[in-house]
């Protein structure tokens, strides 16, 4: 298997299937979106620390990049914060924007969906050319490419931004160590008073379980990555177990 190859599998993807392709399916959307939404006010208060984070005025005409947007929750976010900005919502799944259209509808031109592609690692042309971006946001999306393709999406996104951009991912950050690992396990297990965790997962959410390459996506990595992307500022904002905001400026 190509590295390319490699890249383009995970998250429960049907075997021969590219990555994200899958996504295109009706039922799975479905069911991911309605997952989303029980656990919306748990998330809300990141997307909103996101936002706060953007050195830029309410009032600024701000240009977006949402990548992996799906139904659309972070663009919203941002959308709603800065009344004047613009936002395209890059996804592969024509599925995925069907449910986030009527949710994204009340925007009217101020969003718009990209069908794209960035499983090489890197922005798709017609992304690029919709640019420069002053914000340029993801979440849950990057952690399915293997490391060094989430390194080179990560200057991508670098060469994408005007200077004094901004770069969020609300992604995965993998433990360091087993030890820890295990630490992070049982707290979510007493946090949640659930049976353990490999009882209540979905076939899919088991065979992503299974991957490898996104166990190398550690908090450490993604800020070393940030940096060789060449962002000059670059930091962890929030974290609360695997589940990290990072970012970094372009000063």
């Amino acid at each position: 298997m190509t590295t390319h190859q490699h890249a383009r599998r995970g998250h429960g993807e049907h075997e021969g299937l590219p990555w994200g392709h899958s996504w295109k399916e009706e039922d799975r959307v479905t069911e991911y979106v309605d997952r989303m939404d029980r656990q919306q006010d748990e998330r809300q208060p990141v997307f909103e620390l996101l936002t706060r984070l953007v050195q830029a005025e309410p009032d600024a005409q701000l240009r977006i990049l949402d990548i992996g947007t799906g139904y659309g929750p972070v663009a919203t976010a941002c959308l709603d914060a800065f009344p004047n900005a613009t936002a395209v919502g890059l996804d592969i799944s024509e599925a995925m924007m069907e449910a986030g259209r009527p949710r994204m509808a009340r925007f009217g031109d101020r969003f718009a969906y990209m069908l794209g592609d960035f499983a090489g690692g890197a922005l798709p042309q017609e992304a690029v050319d919709a640019g420069p971006y002053d914000v340029v946001v993801s979440a849950r999306a990057i952690h399915h490419l293997p490391p060094e393709l989430m390194a080179s999406l990560y200057a991508s996104v670098h060469g994408a931004l005007n200077p004094g951009g901004v770069f969020f991912n609300l992604d995965t950050a993998s433990p360091e160590t087993e030890y820890i690992n295990q630490a992070m396990r049982r707290a979510r297990r007493r946090d949640e008073n659930r049976p353990p965790r490999e009882e209540r997962r979905t076939p899919e959410q088991l065979a992503h379980d299974a991957m490898h390459h996104h166990r190398n996506a550690t908090l450490a990595r993604h800020l070393e990555w940030l940096r060789a992307a060449g962002f000059a500022e670059v930091d962890c904002f929030w974290k609360n177990l695997t589940l990290a905001l990072v970012g970094g400026y372009k000063v």
